[in-house]
């Protein structure tokens, strides 16, 4: 037995607190748990919506583009699309959550800024410049969506391996300790009590 482990009150007394505080964290754990899957579950069901749109987004922006591609052709229309200033500009920004870190961005999304000419273009052009720039704002939520779900599940791996380690192997090996030290402090006092017994008798 190690020396922490020894019979004595004082390594009883730590024992029994070091249990409370690991029976206090199971608890916690557990409760985590539950909550990050309720968060789960609420992030998934927006990332199948927005899934959903995205899906139904693009499709509407492949009909766009053919049309555009009829309207002008693909090499012109290729051209235009270069001249479109990239808006690459976003703010991640975290928000914690039982610990775990949300990402929250912040995307400064401009108007569609028309820097080709009106001259063998055709409205379908606007419209598919803006209904991409939609896209892009859709995306950016899925993404964020993606990441969160990810950060929660994994949090909640991490809280489901902890708790399962205290409930089956940390909290029965302090249990097992504990009732070694106080069965054998009950086996002392005997001990004790006897030997008084019998001094008493012979004095």
């Amino acid at each position: 037995m190690s020396s922490k482990h020894l019979p004595t009150k004082s390594n009883m007394m730590k024992l029994q607190n070091s249990l409370r505080i690991s029976r206090q964290g199971h608890e916690l754990l557990d409760n985590k748990k539950i909550i990050l899957t309720r968060e789960i579950d609420k992030y998934k069901r927006k990332h199948e919506e927005l899934e959903k749109e995205l899906f139904d987004m693009m499709e509407i922006g492949r009909e766009l583009i053919k049309a555009v591609n009829i309207d002008i052709g693909v090499e012109k229309f290729a051209k235009i699309a270069d001249q479109v200033d990239v808006d690459d500009y976003i703010d991640i920004k975290n928000i914690t959550l039982m610990g775990v870190e949300i990402p929250s961005a912040v995307h400064k999304q401009e108007q569609v800024k028309r820097t080709y000419e009106f001259y063998n273009t055709t409205n379908k052009v606007d419209e598919a410049m803006i209904h991409f720039n939609k896209i892009q704002e859709k995306l950016i939520e899925y993404a964020i969506q993606d990441t969160t779900i990810k950060r929660l599940k994994t949090a909640s791996e991490k809280a489901r391996k902890r708790a399962n380690a205290l409930q089956n192997v940390i909290i029965p090996e302090m249990e097992k300790n504990l009732k070694e030290i106080i069965d054998q402090l009950d086996e002392r006092d005997r001990e004790e009590f006897a030997t008084l017994k019998l001094l008493k008798k012979k004095i």
